[in-house]
């Protein structure tokens, strides 16, 4: 892993080393620094009640540590960095809503004391599968991030059950979480 930063990091140095106002673009795939079995999550039974019991946010992923590139920051000044999610539903009885919420912070914050970086809301049927999409544009304060060597990581979930009808049942996984980075060169 410590050499593939370390090739990523000179092909960044020779591709911001030409002329001109060119970017380097890295497609981060935070998920595949996650551990497989924090990407899903099983609930249920949510119980009927009048106006639908709220869970309150529960987490997926809480308060992970995530190692990003280091050095990035001495080479290349990080210019937006925009997020890509997509989540799958499944709803096996019973109807109701998730909210999924991202969370991301430097290493000395906890994530959650933060505002969410990415909120999801998902409508469940019963017997039906959804799948949700979204992208994020530019945030400076995730871009801020990106410089540093680590920042830490909560996904949360947070149901609302049936008003009426069978106990909520179902499952939730991410299905792509990425960072779309953009660098240019620094000016020395």
């Amino acid at each position: 892993m410590r050499t593939r930063a370390l090739i990523v990091l000179a092909l960044a140095a020779l591709a911001l080393s030409g002329c001109g106002d060119h970017n380097l673009v890295l497609k981060v795939d935070v998920l595949s620094y996650l551990d497989p079995s924090l990407q899903a999550v099983t609930f249920g039974p949510v119980p009927v009640a009048p106006g639908g019991l709220a869970t309150g946010e529960q987490p997926l992923v809480d308060d992970e540590t995530i190692n990003l590139l280091d050095g990035l920051n001495s080479v290349a000044e990080v210019r937006s960095v925009s997020i890509g999610l997509s989540a799958f539903a499944h709803d096996s009885t019973g109807s109701g809503s998730d909210t999924l919420r991202v969370y991301a912070s430097d290493e000395n914050t906890a994530p959650r004391s933060t505002p969410p970086v990415v909120e999801l809301v998902v409508d469940l049927t019963a017997g039906r599968d959804t799948t949700l999409d979204v992208t994020v544009p530019a945030d400076s304060r995730v871009a801020e991030l990106f410089v540093k060597r680590k920042m830490r990581l909560s996904v949360t979930t947070s149901l609302r059950g049936p008003g009426s009808g069978d106990p909520l049942n179902g499952r939730v996984a991410l299905r792509t979480f990425e960072a779309i980075v953009i660098a240019g060169r620094k000016a020395f």
